[in-house]
């Protein structure tokens, strides 16, 4: 009996593996990994059942990208420990991910947009009820350290939680995406009941972020939308009543009361030398100008991964001597592959961005904006350094190579 050949026309393994990514947001740390582990294999599988296709005959911007992760190979100069050994696993997506990407290429711009579309429904779909439990947490939240109802209040409630514990930069990290696809739909749409989803989600995911107040992340956004309202409007009208309502937005966020408001802070030169205890504003000032210090001194190739955090550790708690169980890293994703790889390691994530933003200028209004508001949350957020932002970055910043539009040159058979 002659054995047929598996062909799965439908691509079911390829859309099962972009929408099990898009769950991200409501898995737990722990399941995280596992989730991007079973992405890459179910596109392994697709290519061992289905050889019979074309891929793209450049492999440049994929090497780039793999270079995010090859870059930090300069740190074994100093030879290798348990720790550098577990690092370079938890960031070895960085690596496999570019190599994903590449076998996906054989599948086409047509498949590889319907495949990133399916990610985008999926991811905010699982945002907005992410951020439907992060109320209800809240709402059952009680802790007699937290008295009042500030962003304080906010974070614990979900950071405290067994499963959905995150840092509260990382939760709007994926609110904010979800936000920007959102707005995206909203001005690709002529339907109106589709428009008023959008902007009830829009709403909804706001709301939360505002509460969570992670300063950087609201920053970000308000950059990245103004910029893909500068992309998407092309009435001026439409466009100066659009920036209005951002500035009331931001008046009103501003005008909070001091006690429930973190950004009054950043409006007060003081603070930024107040070194008191709850003072975070002083905190990440001070683990920038150590990291910045540390990377001058060693410029050429860096501290190492091992050393990174330990030196600014060391450096912070000459000044600030409060809660000394809590150990402080750069705070800017730049100076951290700066201190781990030296100015080679700030070149390849630079020249990864300005790649990321190049192409996707023309290509994804959407993918551009998303780009931008990386390149602003890196100054403050080491995004690379957990699982929940590396894995969604390096998701995002490869699948823009596969995006490009169709051209017969950039292909080649088998």
């Amino acid at each position: 009996m002659k054995i047929k050949k598996i062909n799965l026309k439908s691509d079911i393994l390829l859309k099962l593996a972009f929408l099990l990514f898009g769950l991200i947001p409501l898995s737990s740390q722990k399941l995280e990994p596992i989730i991007g582990i079973f992405f890459i294999l179910l596109i392994l599988l697709e290519l061992i059942l289905n050889k019979q296709k074309k891929v793209f005959k450049t492999k440049k911007p994929y090497i780039l990208n793999a270079l995010l992760f090859l870059v930090l190979l300069i740190t074994l100069k100093d030879g290798i420990g348990i720790s550098l050994f577990k690092k370079l696993e938890q960031m070895f997506s960085l690596l496999i991910f570019p190599i994903a990407f590449y076998i996906l290429s054989k599948e086409g711009y047509f498949k590889n947009r319907m495949f990133f579309n399916i990610w985008k429904k999926t991811f905010v779909f699982s945002t907005f009820i992410l951020a439907l439990i992060c109320f209800f947490l809240i709402s059952k939240y009680v802790n007699p350290k937290y008295l009042e109802l500030d962003s304080n209040f906010f974070q614990n409630a979900i950071s405290d939680d067994s499963y959905f514990s995150r840092h509260p930069a990382y939760v709007s990290i994926y609110l904010n995406v979800s936000i920007l696809i959102c707005v995206n739909w909203f001005f690709e749409t002529r339907n109106k009941r589709y428009k008023a989803l959008y902007f009830l989600i829009v709403l909804t995911l706001s709301s939360l972020l505002l509460m969570l107040s992670v300063k950087i992340a609201i920053i970000a956004l308000i950059i990245s939308v103004n910029v893909l309202l500068f992309l998407k409007i092309k009435s001026k009208k439409i466009f100066l009543i659009s920036q209005l309502l951002i500035i009331s937005v931001f008046l009103i966020i501003i005008s909070i009361p001091k006690d429930y408001n973190r950004f009054s802070k950043i409006f007060n030169s003081n603070v930024l030398n107040e070194n008191t205890r709850y003072n975070s504003i002083f905190i990440h000032k001070q683990t920038i100008l150590c990291a910045t210090k540390i990377f001058k001194d060693n410029f050429i190739f860096g501290v190492g991964i091992e050393n990174s955090t330990n030196n600014v550790n060391d450096c912070v708690r000459e000044v600030f001597l409060f809660d000394k169980q809590i150990v402080y890293n750069s705070h800017n994703q730049y100076l951290s592959y700066g201190l781990h790889s030296g100015f080679l390691g700030v070149f390849v994530l630079c020249l990864a961005l300005f790649f990321g933003l190049k192409k996707s200028l023309k290509q994804d209004s959407f993918l551009f904006t998303v780009y931008l508001y990386f390149c602003v949350v890196f100054l403050t957020e080491n995004v690379l350094e957990r699982q929940s932002g590396l894995l969604l970055f390096t998701f995002l910043i490869n699948i823009i190579v596969n995006l490009r539009s169709f051209n017969p040159k950039f292909y080649m058979s088998k």
